[in-house]
């Protein structure tokens, strides 16, 4: 029986919900755990082909289409724009719809998207196609996704998270095979190709997600939910889980939040479009320049797992500003780059600190919006979190056409980005009532697994 169906069937105790994996039983997997690598898998997929990928097309397209960086620029900043504007309608559709159904939709228009991209003719045609595959990749990617996890996990949601957000690193690994395919094969076949994939793979990853672990019989974590545990489901939650929606927009710190994320992911907002062409200005073939950005993503892994336990022990905010700061200090090695080892160093600290600061902001969010709200919130602060992101690739596309040169750009960028760690300081992070590890609330409780 799907495990859907066990919704008010009543459970033995020490039983596992019907249809799910016997994860209370020794040996067992919490199925939260499932979910991750789930969600990894997504997030591998959905880096490889778009959110890192999409840049092995910039220049074929200014190629096909005798056009400026500017206005393939636009493109990419429309992708914001359509996480501004739809945000807070999917953060409400998420909450009503549940995940998994918003998901198969997403994945269904984001691998239409792809095949109308193959086979648009011009720039117009190829901003429509873009924006459908935006809008497929928001639909079926962080927001559902995060809002399930942070639903699965608490003691451990940022391991859970950072696990998850290794999908960019993996995917990064891809994308120097569909850069080769899109100058070896043609960049029309191969988006096409892709849209058909995206989908045979992406709507049974959806199929597979499961909104809470209530409804399942357990507790975040994994630890059981028996009727001596009933009155547990009220404990160890944020006290955000008790704000209203009307009271968490009036607060100091969704407001900071919002800003500072959108600082920090400004400076690649711009690099996510202009990363490769730089280097291939400086003399760096595009094959060459589309593996740095794979070593890029690739090396944010450590970040990601560094920032996921540093941030445990030495707070949240403290490490995510050292975080900030480190990625806008490496836009200005970018800035003023000329060799490959220049190059190289830095995209080696870019990538840590992109690795942290994405961990840890997503981690602050849950902590500062938590479950109960928790997609709401995120998706009414999308427009506030794109402003500088939506700027960002089209200022830098503007500069080069300009001058020939992104070094001023860079530096812009750079001190925006560093300028999100001042931000921090002013968000509160509500208190935490406590309750029992869940490693302890049961002598089967398997939460160890990851």
């Amino acid at each position: 029986m799907d495990p859907d169906q066990s919704r008010g069937v009543e459970q033995k105790e020490g039983e596992p919900p019907s249809g799910m994996p016997p994860s209370g039983s020794k040996g067992g997997i919490f199925y939260g755990w499932w979910i991750v690598a789930i969600s990894t898998a997504a997030s591998t997929i959905q880096s490889a082909v778009f959110n890192v990928g999409a840049q092995t097309l910039v220049l074929p397209l200014i190629r096909e289409f005798d056009t400026t960086r500017t206005a393939v620029s636009i493109a990419f900043s429309l992708r914001r724009l359509e996480g501004g504007v739809t945000g807070p309608l999917e953060g409400y559709l998420i909450h009503w719809m549940g995940p998994r159904p918003y998901m198969v939709v997403g994945w269904i228009i984001f691998g239409l998207g792809f095949i109308a991209m193959g086979l648009c003719q011009n720039m117009y045609q190829f901003y429509a196609a873009f924006l459908l595959v935006t809008l497929g990749q928001s639909v079926a990617g962080f927001l559902p996704i995060v809002t399930v996890l942070v639903n699965w996990f608490d003691h451990w949601r940022g391991r859970a998270i950072a696990i998850y957000q290794l999908g960019g690193s993996f995917g990064a690994l891809l994308v120097p095979v569909l850069a080769w395919a899109v100058i070896n094969i043609g960049w029309r076949p191969t988006t096409i190709s892709v849209g058909v994939i995206v989908m045979i793979i992406g709507v049974p990853i959806a199929l597979m997600m499961r909104p809470h672990p209530e409804e399942y019989g357990y507790l975040p974590d994994g630890a059981k939910h028996t009727a001596d545990e009933q009155s547990s489901l009220e404990e160890g939650v944020s006290s955000a889980d008790s704000t209203s929606i009307s009271e968490a927009l009036k607060s100091r710190s969704f407001w900071f939040l919002g800003f500072s994320h959108s600082a920090g992911i400004t400076a690649w907002g711009a690099l996510q479009v202009h990363q490769i062409p730089a280097l291939v200005d400086i003399g760096i073939n595009e094959l060459t320049a589309a593996g740095v950005v794979s070593y890029t993503l690739v090396i944010s892994a450590f970040g990601r797992l560094a920032g996921g336990f540093l941030g445990d022990i030495l707070g949240t905010k403290r490490v995510t500003a050292v975080a900030f700061i480190a990625q806008g200090l490496s836009v200005v090695i970018l800035a003023y780059a000329q060799s490959m080892t220049s190059v190289m160093v830095f995209a080696t600290i870019f990538g840590i600190g992109f690795g942290t600061r994405g961990t840890l902001m997503t981690v602050l969010r849950a902590e500062v919006f938590g479950r109960k709200n928790f997609s709401r919130l995120a998706g009414l602060m999308d427009p506030v979190s794109s402003v500088s992101v939506l700027i960002s690739p089209i200022f830098a596309g503007f500069i080069f056409d300009s001058s020939g040169s992104y070094q001023f750009a860079f530096l812009v960028l750079a001190a925006v980005n560093a300028s999100g760690a001042l931000l921090l300081l002013g968000i509160k992070i509500p208190k935490r009532e406590r309750r029992a590890s869940p490693t302890n609330s049961s002598p089967n409780s398997e939460v160890n697994s990851g």
